[in-house]
């Protein structure tokens, strides 16, 4: 029985046989528990999702008796709470609290994170809470924002704008002028030198607004005139090799070049806005070349033991954490290292980041029906050792990926959560039956990318007292300590970081772990569980690079506030 209908049965807010009931339907429509149990008036949807804050350990907001202040309310556009059914209720510095239906969905916090450039707090409140809140802060119906359409109004007027019908010649003369191509090779050979991951070309009503992401925050560098921005984002699209007049539809390309010597790939997306649309560049530098294992932060203790679980002859291994985590980054450094021609390595992609001697590597294609599923099956029948997925997304793809681990195979793949007592919470969730997930699991690697002190401007400092109760320390313990703190340089583009570094825990699934995860224990007996076994923490991890001068304080209580 799924955690949530134990633990509403436990608490007498229903009966063994109405949750029995509800799951028989379930079977039959696919549909989510809680909404069949409210659909027949079994529990309230108040009750539900309270129940479900608490077993869960997330808070609740009772959003129709909160009242939410209009500069926060601002925070998001129309579009975006209507698109994401979340609204924010309040805000601390850089980080938004905001209600959710489904605050677990790291994928769904990493998208609103991306789209309004904040830290996001996620809490519960119930599906009617914020369609009425919706309606009320931004004059929504009701009928209306319940509505996901594929094709969003963008413009802010009620219909999407027909087809580009100008002038293809016009536009492809004003995009090949030597100075709009001069303009674009600067802008992609800035962001390298900079160490940028992205470029964004982001049009406003009288602008064209240039963000680089550089160690994973985004930061200005740049604007160009609104006259010039057909002509920009034009030449990008013909670089991509996309249709320059579409642009009511979003396109994905990819370019080739060289740059200051350097051969890079970058992965283009556009998305149309209300100002027009909005292009992105995904940067990848192929001379980096890949890292090493020991070139990721791992603490030695913590790799040596890791560096045994990847030498298993089979058993599955999960590196999870959000979007941006460096997750894939890890993946290829394992690759590297037990790359050999003894081995059968096959990889299942979305996309392929950096291409590996000797590996087979294939991309997913979900118009051509070649998913991560369909491609996992394939691969079976071409005897490999090694099986590496992007991504595990779905029940079918992670059965597929336990069964083979089951079989011999030494499976390794990533999963959004974040931390590792997490994931096998999330497998279940999945619909994967628990003793699978248990046999099947030899490790769980989660990690987080903190931005490193630029090693020529930070300064030491003395934490006040509610920095170091927010760390668990106490101002004695603190009295011998060095911290550091972020202050900005022209080598660190006045930012006080240079560089980034992981910080990551590795949970070893062992026997009394295996018996947990059958019994389907909660996340926080997992974590109880390996915490008093002395399993080193993001937290930990963080805490002894905070001491060794190697992040800010700021930096670790940012990238693991949500833990």
């Amino acid at each position: 029985m799924p955690y949530i209908g134990e633990y509403l049965v436990g608490q007498g807010l229903i009966t063994a046989e109405q949750i029995k009931e509800a799951f028989e339907e379930q079977t039959k429509t696919k549909g989510r528990i809680g909404e069949i149990l409210i659909k027949k008036g079994y529990i309230s949807e108040d009750n539900f999702v309270t129940a479900l804050s608490k077993q869960l350990g997330l808070p609740f907001v009772d959003i129709a008796n909160y009242k939410i202040d209009s500069d926060i309310a601002k925070l998001f556009s129309k579009e975006l709470v209507q698109r994401y059914q979340a609204i924010p209720v309040s805000r601390v510095m850089d980080a938004v609290t905001v209600a959710m239906v489904d605050p677990l969905d790291i994928r769904l916090v990493d998208e609103i994170r991306g789209v309004c450039g904040l830290t996001i707090r996620p809490v519960f409140a119930t599906p009617t809470g914020i369609k009425n809140a919706i309606n009320k802060y931004y004059g929504v119906k009701k009928e209306e924002s319940t509505l996901a359409p594929s094709a969003p109004d963008l413009s802010g007027r009620g219909t999407l704008p027909e087809k580009d019908t100008e002038d293809l010649e016009t536009l492809v003369k004003e995009a090949t002028r030597a100075p709009v191509i001069t303009l674009v090779n600067s802008l992609i050979a800035e962001a390298i030198q900079a160490g940028a991951s992205d470029i964004h070309l982001e049009p406003e009503e009288k602008i064209l607004y240039v963000r680089f992401r550089i160690d994973g925050i985004l930061q200005d560098v740049n604007s160009i005139s609104k006259d010039l921005e057909p002509a920009v984002l034009s030449r990008v699209k013909i670089m991509a090799e996309m249709d320059i007049t579409e642009r009511r539809l979003p396109q994905d390309g990819r370019i080739k070049m060289v740059v200051l010597d350097r051969e890079i790939d970058l992965r283009i997306s556009t998305f149309p806005t209300i100002y027009g649309e909005n292009i992105s560049l995904r940067l990848l530098d192929k001379s980096q070349g890949l890292l090493k294992l020991e070139d990721l932060g791992f603490h030695p203790q913590v790799l040596a033991t890791f560096k045994e679980l990847i030498r298993r002859p089979y058993g599955m291994i999960l590196v999870t954490g959000p979007t941006g985590s460096g997750k894939t980054t890890t993946l290829y450094a394992v690759l590297k290292l037990i790359n050999d021609v003894s081995k059968n390595i096959l990889t299942l992609e979305d996309p392929i980041e950096y291409v590996t001697p000797r590996v087979r590597q294939a991309q997913v294609n979900i118009k051509a029906g070649f998913t991560f599923a369909t491609g996992l099956r394939a691969m079976l029948r071409h005897d490999p050792d090694i099986i590496m997925i992007g991504e595990i997304r779905d029940r079918e793809t992670a059965e597929i990926a336990i069964q083979s681990a089951l079989t011999g195979h030494l499976v390794f793949s990533t999963l959004h959560t974040n931390d590792a007592a997490s994931a096998a919470t999330r497998l279940i969730d999945m619909g994967v039956e628990s003793f699978l997930v248990a046999s099947s699991l030899i490790g769980i690697l989660a990690q987080r990318l903190a931005r490193r002190l630029c090693p020529k401007c930070k300064k030491p400092y003395q934490p006040n007292p509610a920095e170091l109760a927010s760390l668990g320390f106490k101002s004695k313990e603190s009295e011998e300590m060095t911290f550091y703190k972020e202050t900005g340089c022209p080598a660190c583009r006045k930012t006080g970081y240079k560089g980034r570094i992981g910080i990551l825990e590795l949970l070893v699934s062992e026997e009394e772990i295996k018996e947990l995860i059958i019994k389907k224990s909660p996340v926080h007996q997992i974590r109880n569980y390996v915490s008093n076994k002395g399993m080193r923490s993001l937290r930990d991890e963080g805490l002894e690079k905070v001491q060794q001068g190697i992040i800010s304080v700021s930096e670790l209580l940012r990238i693991t506030e949500e833990i």
